[in-house]
């Protein structure tokens, strides 16, 4: 009934009608499968009940979205790119993802609060115009997560029959993910019921498989200072595995009602997000450290397809078998990758009204044409793009968090000065925020003198063992925080805005 509404309220009856009559009419009949709503506040009348059926819905949700291939491969990086051995790489990925995962639970729970997109909230912090930008970098990270599921995709496919072109492994993920996102988000539940279940058993049997092979005692490569710079450098990479889901997880909790506790919302995505993201992460973390230590033709996998024909290659002693649980991660990727292409279009209605206008599933193709010409180009430098994107992404994800948290928990306080979320549209009601952009500018400051990546190394960076450290999200989330503050108590002051009480 809701989606109806939404479906009803968004075309008028000129539509139908005229030279683009058929368009639209076609249009009218996707929107109406359930995803009609786009950047839309919801109304809390229009909300379910907050019951355990709707957070065993968004349980599912979550399932699909962390339970998969992708998970692993933000993982792969500690002992294949830095060096670490198997303890360092546990300890630097298992405590990087946990505080990522508070940052991405903390955005979750402004879904019941507000009833918006996270993307489209942003207007409360930064507003009208620099929100478009925000939502800019939430789409390049979420075409960049598509990217890499793609490339992995095909180098799995690749790896299971070498006579498969690695081009027809990315094409085929693309297709299978564009269809069901253009859909909505009934039907990515409808993906997740199916395959959710048969991909967690597939990565327990990972476990089964190649468990005996993880040398738990492998030194990590490098002098005391180096090893030290590479565990840092690591655990920034593994805050970004999981900290850029504060960009969309708001959008999968706006059918909360008000009433749902906000720290209810921040436990329940923290107990399904945590857990599940490491559960994936671990076996990539002991099969990357094997492959360094003594399996030589699992490193050889690795050289020729990467992680996908690492894992493939590492599953092979259960023949047949280990190929067909091969197949479930490679679905898993596409369930993975639904996400990402539901989301994006809806973080690009927030740059304006004739993206609003644009039906989402055109929105969701030009995504699709978008990420499969970037995997089909980055698709023999897997490797580099994770190494070089999760810290960046880890950078402006931190910086957005510091700054909603700042002005949610100490300009915003209940009952003072509290969001008019009513306004979400109103574009006179929200001012530039100079306090929040310049702090941002700063927080890119502190990035660039930290940042350990192959095309910069800030001074700072450099200053730790033969390789560095990545000290970028250190610095930059710190230089946000402590610009952030004082600039918008000035901000204020000098706005006449309602004063913020004790």
């Amino acid at each position: 009934m809701e989606d109806k509404i939404h479906v009803e309220t968004r075309y008028n009856e000129e539509d139908f009608e005229g030279r683009y009559g058929l368009f639209w009419r076609v249009s009218y009949w996707i929107d109406s499968f359930g995803e009609a709503r786009g950047i839309d506040r919801q109304p809390p009348d229009l909300r379910g009940k907050g019951d355990y059926k709707q957070f065993g819905r968004l349980l599912l949700i979550w399932l699909g979205a962390v339970g998969s291939m992708s998970s692993m491969n933000g993982f792969f990086v500690g002992p294949m790119v830095y060096d670490l051995g198997f303890k360092d790489s546990m300890t630097a990925g298992i405590c990087g993802c946990f505080v990522g995962t508070l940052v991405a639970a903390y955005g979750a729970a402004m879904g019941p609060r507000s009833g918006l997109r996270q993307m489209v909230s942003t207007r409360f912090q930064f507003g009208w115009w620099p929100a478009k930008f925000i939502s800019l970098l939430n789409v390049l990270t979420l075409l960049g997560w598509s990217v890499v599921s793609l490339v992995t995709g095909g180098q799995m496919l690749k790896a299971i029959n070498h006579n498969v072109p690695l081009e027809v492994g990315i094409v085929i993920m693309m297709v299978v993910s564009l269809f069901i996102s253009i859909f909505g988000i009934n039907y990515l539940v409808y993906f997740d019921r199916i395959f959710v279940l048969p991909t967690l058993v597939t990565f327990l049997l990972i476990y089964v498989c190649t468990g005996a092979n993880y040398p738990a005692s492998s030194p990590s490569i490098g002098d005391p200072e180096t090893i030290r710079g590479n565990w840092v450098t690591f655990f920034c990479s593994a805050i970004g595995i999981t900290s850029t889901w504060i960009a969309v997880t708001c959008d999968y909790f706006l059918d909360m009602p008000e009433s749902v506790s906000s720290w209810k919302v921040f436990f329940f995505t923290t107990a399904v997000m945590f857990p599940v993201t490491v559960f994936c992460g671990i076996p990539a973390i002991g099969i990357g450290c094997a492959a360094k230590y003594g399996k030589d033709t699992w490193l050889q996998a690795y050289n020729d397809l990467g992680n996908g024909g690492m894992l493939t290659e590492a599953m092979s002693k259960w023949h047949g078998g280990g190929k067909f649980l091969v197949v479930v991660l490679y679905i898993s990727l596409v369930t993975n990758n639904i996400s990402n292409n539901y989301s994006i279009p809806l973080s690009a209605q927030v740059f304006g009204r004739i993206w609003t206008k644009t039906p989402r599933y055109i929105l969701c193709i030009v995504t699709a044409v978008i990420y499969l010409i970037l995997a089909l180009v980055g698709r023999l430098r897997l490797a580099d793009i994770l190494s070089n994107f999760l810290p960046m992404i880890a950078y402006w994800s931190m910086m957005y968090f510091v700054i909603l948290f700042a002005e949610t928990s100490i300009f915003r306080r209940k009952p003072y000065n509290e969001y008019q979320w009513e306004e979400w549209n109103t574009k006179s009601h929200f001012p530039i925020m100079w306090s929040a952009i310049i702090s941002f500018c700063c927080g890119i400051a502190g990035a660039v003198i930290g940042m350990d990546q192959t095309y910069w190394v800030g001074p700072i960076a450099k200053l730790v063992g033969r390789d560095g450290a990545d000290m970028g999200l250190f610095l930059s989330s710190g230089f946000t925080f402590l610009t952030y503050v004082p600039l918008r108590w000035v901000e204020i002051y000098y706005r006449g805005e309602t004063p913020i009480r004790p």
